[in-house]
């Protein structure tokens, strides 16, 4: 813990004026109100957080000694259809349990689940007025992220907050760009084995907490994009895991994941950083690609499945069907009906978002050659635009 606590420590220091790599200069005034508000904030919520974590061993001892049995992974390129195939599972409920927004933020622990869920009760019985007052202020405060991440505190959501009182979370490169939060992106390939064993036994601390509570006979479902670069660390802390990589075409999966990025920059620094976060999401993606594939093709297939966006897209149903098939698991008619009314509403679906890579500083060039192989391996039509 001393040690977290030290890097914390650096982060905060470095959080006021990050350098960038020297490509901006001076004090920005967005970041510094932007720091003085996410600190204490911050702060306070994780140490209310690890200290529910710390009553946990005294109140709930027997979480450590639950089986985590197969979990499902899904990893892959951030912006090719995680969240979709994500949801799309987690429609299983009989099989699956997946961590919900509200609990990675304000309840990782066993205590706090339990407390929440006996207020719930009450408030239910009261007519719901704690409910309604958090619907509105969830619409609040989230509805304007909905062009990057459309989300909801109930909703399903990636498992990479649990890793925040670890330091093992890379969302927090938005709050401080600095070289130690840029290192997980190259995890199984640049982390210390020391680093990784430690982050990965809280991982494995987290999951064991949710099934005690969700019920230990489930099948943990995880989504994370993040997870990409961790996923030799993963299979070997869940030698049974298995685990779906989620691919897309680099001409849409790129500029939209850049897009994404700059947009969440912004709330952080008033300063124009884009070509920063260009060319570190460029060279991150390209490690993404290059090692999702290898560690795939390096697990038995009966472990391993690859899911490309334009087919789940075209019809989800038959792909996830075809999912449950490599892995020898049988649907339910109950699931198979979510998975047809899913699929009818994907079809009526037509989404809003369109990016221009050239509008975002990416040129053709770069893109054909970064992600060529890419391009040739699955047959994707090359971006368009003169090159050179």
């Amino acid at each position: 813990m001393w040690h977290v606590a030290k890097l914390y420590g650096r982060l905060f220091l470095k959080s006021w004026n990050p350098d960038y790599q020297g490509r901006v200069s001076g004090w920005s005034p967005r970041r510094l109100l932007a720091m003085a508000l996410f600190w204490p904030a911050f702060l306070l919520l994780q140490t209310i957080n690890g200290l529910a974590l710390l009553l946990d061993r005294v109140l709930f001892p027997r979480y450590r000694q639950i089986a985590v049995r197969e979990p499902l992974f899904v990893v892959g390129i951030p912006r090719s259809g995680t969240t979709f195939l994500h949801r799309l599972l987690a429609g299983d409920d009989q099989r699956f349990t997946t961590t919900s927004l509200w609990e990675l933020i304000f309840a990782p622990s066993i205590s706090q689940r339990y407390l929440f869920h006996g207020i719930g009760l009450i408030d239910r019985r009261l007519g719901r007025p704690l409910g309604r007052l958090l619907a509105w202020l969830e619409r609040r405060l989230l509805g304007g992220l909905d062009d990057i991440h459309k989300t909801g505190l109930r909703d399903p959501e990636e498992d990479y907050l649990a890793l925040l009182p670890v330091l093992g979370c890379f969302l927090l490169v938005l709050v401080v760009p600095d070289e130690r939060l840029w290192r997980l992106t190259f995890a199984d390939r640049d982390l210390p084995a020391t680093e990784k064993r430690r982050i990965m036994a809280a991982y494995r601390r987290f999951v064991q907490r949710h099934l005690y509570f969700h019920g230990e006979d489930r099948v943990f479902l995880s989504k994370n994009p993040s997870f990409t670069p961790w996923i030799q660390a993963l299979a070997e802390t869940f030698p049974d895991a298995r685990f779906i990589g989620c691919l897309r075409n680099p001409t849409q999966s790129v500029p939209s994941q850049i897009n994404s990025i700059v947009v969440g920059a912004r709330l952080f620094d008033g300063r124009d950083t884009a070509a920063y976060w260009r060319e570190g999401f460029m060279a991150m993606l390209d490690y993404y690609y290059r090692h999702l594939l290898d560690s795939l093709d390096a697990l038995p297939q009966s472990r391993q499945a690859l899911s490309v966006m334009e087919s789940l897209a075209a019809d989800p149903r038959d792909t996830v069907e075809g999912f449950y098939r490599r892995f020898g698991w049988t649907p339910s008619r109950e699931y198979q009906r979510y998975l047809v009314a899913e699929s009818e509403r994907a079809r009526r679906y037509r989404s809003g978002h369109h990016y221009d890579a050239r509008e975002l500083g990416l040129e053709v060039e770069p893109l054909r050659r970064t992600f060529g192989w890419v391009y040739q391996r699955f047959s994707f039509p090359l971006p368009e635009g003169e090159s050179g």
